[in-house]
């Protein structure tokens, strides 16, 4: 088998990683006569790497690990991921099996993790500035995984890759699962009025951050839409169609700073996950307390003069330049899931009580 990776680094590592602690003389043959099918499969590759990646990733067995694993390669090239937003990603994906605390998913999240590491899949490393945790793909690795993501499970992905308007409508097949199009330069998205993606359920549009517009009915044509991400865009306002995504688990709209408007979202009866870090919404979204799956909640700000009311009892609180406040909290108090809360005022821990598995609180 070494001879097969033609003294590759990459390929003995990944190789090695995989048979680690298999001694057993015919579990190493069925092993190579495996690797050889793996060969034949990939042969259309250039690359002479690319049949032993493979190889490796079959070897993982688990189909979570496998979907684990490939959910990398939406991300940019040479990308350092953070080990907790990875594991969160996952969560609402329902990539991890459903556990009753934030702390236990997350423990599973990080066993998935390192069950990629050991396989030489994943790379740890430590980012620079902010100190984080951090995962990286190689990109001899990465282009494999979009290889399979592409053919086996109907991925597009193109990230990073300078495109100024949205992909031709051909590439928007309806058997689409997840699209990828972050650190674009997009300004606009739309599709013809005829075209719906009924299989859609990730749509990543993160990092285009000259994104304005969202042409209405264009969220209409996804009705089965898992998970949003507009995170750093430029756009105002989020069309009044989202408010129908009834399957949404993540709305994620961190850092787009321009964002006053956020539609009601008491619909949104699936959604785990809500992010509006660093926007600048003048009032609490409508229908907030009907999130009653909702487990993570961030409302954090660089400053407080945008927010202008808290209607939180069905009265107005008003928002004043003052850093500390004590607010209604009927809302919050309902939201019976809620583990993870970031929140620009004081939230007294006695107003929570009815939160039954209440993790992680951060006063901003």
């Amino acid at each position: 088998m070494t001879k097969k990776c033609d003294g590759l680094p990459l390929g003995l590592i990944t190789m090695a990683a995989s048979m680690r602690g298999v001694n057993d003389v015919f579990e190493w043959r069925d092993a190579f006569e495996e690797f050889k099918e793996s060969c034949m499969q990939m042969e259309t590759m250039n690359d002479k790497v690319f049949p032993i990646l493979c190889y490796s990733y079959n070897r993982l067995r688990d189909p979570r690990l496998q979907k684990c694993f490939l959910y990398c390669c939406l991300y940019p090239e040479d990308f350092e991921i953070e080990r907790d937003e990875l594991i969160q990603r996952f969560i609402v994906e329902g990539l991890l099996d459903r556990r009753n605390s934030r702390r236990a998913e997350f423990d599973q999240g990080n066993a998935v993790l390192n069950k990629l590491e050991r396989a030489c899949l994943l790379e740890s490393v430590v980012n620079r500035n902010e100190k984080k945790k951090c995962l990286k793909m190689h990109d001899l690795v990465r282009e494999m995984a979009l290889q399979i993501a592409r053919d086996e499970f109907k991925w597009m992905v193109k990230v990073g890759a300078q495109l100024h308007e949205v992909p031709w409508e051909q590439e928007w097949s309806e058997d689409l699962d997840k699209v990828a199009l972050m650190n674009n330069d997009l300004k606009e998205v739309s599709l013809p009025l005829s075209h719906v993606l009924p299989r859609l359920t990730t749509l990543l549009l993160r990092g285009n951050r000259s994104l304005n517009q969202v042409v209405e009915p264009f969220f209409a044509q996804m009705p089965g839409l898992r998970v949003l991400d507009l995170s750093y865009t430029d756009i105002e306002k989020l069309p009044s169609s989202v408010s129908n995504l009834v399957s949404l688990s993540a709305l994620l709209l961190r850092g787009c700073l321009k964002l006053r408007f956020v539609p009601p979202l008491n619909k949104l009866k699936n959604l785990i996950e809500l992010d509006l870090y660093g926007t600048i919404i003048e009032e609490v979204p409508q229908g907030l307390e009907n999130l009653v799956s909702l487990r993570s909640l961030d409302m954090r700000r660089d400053g407080y003069a945008g927010l202008r009311s808290l209607d939180m009892r069905r009265d107005e609180t008003t928002w004043t330049q003052a850093p500390v406040m004590t607010p209604a909290v009927d809302i919050l108090a309902r939201l019976s899931n809620l583990q993870s809360l970031s929140v620009p005022f004081v939230v007294r821990v006695e107003d929570l009580q009815g939160i039954y598995y209440f993790y992680y609180i951060l006063i901003f």
